[in-house]
């Protein structure tokens, strides 16, 4: 088989969201039943444009999922992300729920993953909660849960799934996602050199 034709080979298979699926960090192994007191989202990014600071669609689709969990669970919400002072992924998130009736908290000083675990803990240990339903993409969850374990929370994971369906029916979408589960992979390991 040519370079070129093994260059082929795998670019179709980075389309199959079924193939993409395989490449996901493992989630880490359970530990004891968690009963939680809380849904912690976490922010998937902000960009500022013409009409000013906004959330992205990962953002509204992470947020959209926790506060469905919420909701039929009747626990409050910790929206957690930080950003410009008034205009952090937090507040943001905050402003788009609106006048949904679920109480919420904001966690807006965190500038990544190991910040939202360790700012969010601060927050539930003064309100006495020690595990939590956490919500992100599939991909940051590993990471995620670890920070947040690492922070001393009990951790349920729901996560939010991009791949796109038919699983096996090639899609630009599977192939973007590849990026993000490569950075993924390397944040794990450099957690992981760092004794983090």
């Amino acid at each position: 088989m040519s370079l070129a034709s093994l260059m082929l080979l795998l670019l179709i298979a980075g389309t199959l969201p079924f193939m993409v699926r395989q490449l996901y960090p493992p989630l880490p192994p359970g530990e004891s039943p968690v009963k939680p007191g809380c849904v912690v989202v976490l922010g998937g990014g902000a960009i500022t444009g013409p009409e000013g600071r906004r959330l992205t669609h990962i953002s509204l689709r992470r947020l959209g999922l926790a506060l469905q969990v919420a909701e039929q669970r009747r626990l409050p919400l910790l929206l957690s992300g930080g950003g410009p002072q008034g205009a952090s992924e937090a507040a943001l998130m905050d402003a788009a729920l609106g006048e949904a009736s679920i109480s919420r908290w904001q966690e807006s000083a965190s500038r990544n993953t190991l910040e939202n675990a360790r700012f969010s803990a601060e927050l539930l240990r003064q309100r006495g909660i020690d595990g939590v339903v956490l919500v992100t993409d599939r991909a940051h969850m590993p990471r995620a849960m670890l920070c947040f374990r690492r922070a001393g929370l009990e951790v349920e994971p729901v996560v939010l799934d991009r791949l796109p369906a038919p699983a096996w029916m090639p899609s630009a979408g599977a192939l973007a996602l590849l990026p993000e589960i490569w950075y993924e992979w390397l944040a794990l390991i450099w957690y992981h050199l760092k004794g983090g």
